[in-house]
């Protein structure tokens, strides 16, 4: 049975990429791959699985039509679910929160319930070649779509306003301190208040996503003292701060990356084991990059010294180093690893069988290794 499968990803493959260039053929065969090595790396979790969709894929299913890479990136995802239908064994979903939504109908006020309808109407249709169905994550009603829709258009407003205020604000800040180096990322944060006035967004991720855009900003400000260099708190904050940026007509970009991050932060998944998994699907390089720095598993055990308890937590401490936290994880990776590299094994069947096609239509060597 899964020889025939494999049988019929291989010819799909070929079939799709016909008339393509051995780069672009490439350069689908490492996006199929990491979306499926993504799913791989979120299946050690429990419970069913929501792939939830960010603008950046859905606005490739809008435009393939018109537009040869955004094709390709369509249809690299299409044979990624391929993997998802075929090898996994796991219930899994295509799902949508509002911040997606409100991004593909415009980021505009005033959005109704036929709109929105509509909207959800023309998404199920762009990917019905996925074979996957369609969920939805933040919502349980038209009408309480509807309200977030609206609450995320003033956080939009709010947010727009309250980033441009950072960004024109001279951050030269003398860091000398007593003893050593003040640290940017900790004047960041007090910078930033924790109950910032958003509708929609975690004022907590928003302030995560702040923070290091500051901390970015007294960085660059404050190189004028040799004895005092500004330290950056490492490579997850740069990615934070690259998230948002002002395009041409002023609108603030990277919304629905905020939202992506608060929904399927693998670490927060991890700690309250909900029963059911979110995974973050997007072509965006930045967005993805933070994901992955988020998708960590682990267990906070501490102990509190001159305490009656301090005993008996040493005592957990060290029963919990020795009970294999991680076997459950373990066990659904070794299960799935090897069908990972089944899929990606034929999906570079395929590639390579495209590649020779061209080879053969062109009467030249188009050949690249795989």
């Amino acid at each position: 049975m899964l020889d025939e499968i494999k049988g019929k990803v291989v010819a799909e493959v070929v079939n799709s990429l016909g008339g393509r260039t051995d780069e672009k053929i490439l350069q689908f065969f490492r996006s199929a791959a990491a979306f499926a090595r993504k799913y791989a790396i979120s299946y050690e979790l429990e419970g069913p699985m929501y792939l939830v969709l960010d603008n950046s894929i859905i606005q490739s299913f809008k435009h393939r039509l018109t537009d040869v890479n955004r094709d390709l990136q369509a249809l690299s995802y299409i044979t990624f679910t391929r993997f998802v239908t075929s090898w996994s064994d796991r219930e899994t979903y295509l799902a949508v929160t509002p911040a997606a939504l409100y991004e593909h109908m415009g980021r505009r006020g005033g959005i109704t319930t036929e709109e929105v309808l509509g909207a959800l109407e023309e998404l199920q249709v762009f990917f019905s070649s996925t074979g996957l169905r369609m969920s939805w994550v933040g919502f349980n009603s038209m009408e309480e779509l509807v309200g977030r829709l609206a609450a995320i258009h003033a956080d939009d407003l709010y947010l727009t306003k309250y980033f441009r205020e950072i960004d024109e604000r001279d951050w030269r800040t003398d860091l000398k301190a007593p003893f050593g180096v003040k640290i940017p990322i900790g004047i960041a944060y007090r910078e930033i208040p924790d109950d910032l006035p958003l509708k929609y967004f975690s004022p907590w991720y928003v302030k995560f996503v702040l923070a290091s855009r500051i901390e970015r900003s007294i960085i660059r400000d404050s190189q004028h003292n040799f004895d005092a260099r500004p330290i950056g708190s490492g490579a997850l904050s740069d990615a934070l701060a690259d998230l948002n940026e002002f395009n041409r007509k002023g609108a603030l970009s990277g919304l629905g990356d905020i939202d992506m991050l608060q929904i399927c932060d693998g670490s927060r998944q991890y700690q309250d084991k909900a029963g059911y998994v979110l995974v973050g699907q997007t072509f965006d390089r930045d967005l993805n990059e933070v994901l992955q720095y988020r998708h960590s598993y682990f267990e906070s055990r501490g102990v509190e010294f001159g305490t009656p308890h301090a005993e008996q937590q040493v005592k957990n401490m060290v029963d919990f180093m020795f009970s294999k936290p991680f076997s459950e994880q373990e066990q659904r990776a070794d299960w799935i690893q090897p069908r990972l590299k089944d899929f990606v094994d034929t999906i570079a069947s395929g590639c390579r069988a495209a590649i020779e096609n061209s080879k053969n239509a062109n009467g030249e060597h188009l050949g690249q290794e795989m």
